[in-house]
């Protein structure tokens, strides 16, 4: 498959507080980030994410000269690997030197022009390095006991897990194997996902097995009518919330 078709991981290396708002503006642009707050973890991980894109904090975790050491070992290992620098030190000198001398090619962004602006400032780049890939939408897998769905169906009540999750639709398991037709239309689902709820509705679009070749897997796309902005908006970072939990256990195992 083409190199980064489905999307680059964005990884915030160290992030200050400030990056909170900022990766949630960038879930609503279907930018796949995450959060890493230990860099030797993180280099050990990146070989599996070679198109990963990592922005490095030069405030926090390492002085310059550790950092300038984790940037040129980062690039010669995983050349692959586009490396963006985040500082609140807007010095001429240091930007040069990382853009010219250590290859930081996916940019270097001052903080301290608040969160809106360096969301605007990241979202440019990112897009310029096609983070988002030919993909309209990050999926989520739903690790068990993540995330529910109920669902009134011709008189019964349904209940099922899901598998994985996006702002477009989901797929999920019924308890009981209960099975439904493609095209059957399931109006005011209510979904519970890692504790918080969100109605919707929306229709069978696919069924396949599961992985284990015995329950069917339903696909099921989300009426847009049932979503409007604020709810979009708590799916997605609903879905940006469920990866970081899962790349959080990867970089413990690194």
């Amino acid at each position: 498959m083409e190199s980064g078709v489905l999307g680059k991981k964005i990884f915030f290396l160290y992030p200050p507080p400030v990056l909170s708002e900022v990766a949630d503006e960038l879930a609503r642009q279907e930018y796949e980030v995450y959060f890493a707050r230990d860099h030797e973890k993180l280099k050990r991980a990146i070989a599996s994410f070679p198109d990963a894109i990592v922005f490095v904090n030069l405030d926090d975790g390492l002085d310059e000269a550790g950092w300038l050491s984790f940037v040129r070992s980062l690039r010669e290992e995983v050349p692959t690997v586009g490396v963006g620098i985040i500082t609140l030190n807007d010095d001429p000198e240091l930007r040069e030197h990382y853009l010219m001398n250590a290859e930081a090619q996916c940019g270097f962004v001052i903080l301290k022009i608040g969160a809106a602006k360096t969301a605007e400032i990241l979202a440019k780049t990112l897009e310029a390095n096609e983070a988002r890939g030919r993909r309209k939408f990050v999926r989520a897998l739903c690790p068990p006991g993540s995330g529910q769905c109920v669902v009134d169906y011709e008189g019964a009540t349904l209940r099922a897990e899901l598998t994985d999750l996006s702002s477009a639709g989901m797929a999920i398991r019924f308890e009981g194997g209960a099975s439904l037709k493609v095209g059957s239309v399931l109006r005011d689902m209510s979904l519970t996902i890692k504790g918080q709820r969100l109605p919707a509705s929306g229709v069978v679009v696919a069924k396949r097995a599961g992985e284990d070749g015995s329950e069917s897997v339903h696909v099921v796309m989300f009426d847009p009518n049932s979503l409007d902005e604020p709810r979009k908006a708590k799916l997605k970072t609903l879905v940006s919330r469920l990866n970081q939990a899962t790349m959080e256990s990867i970089l413990e195992r690194a």
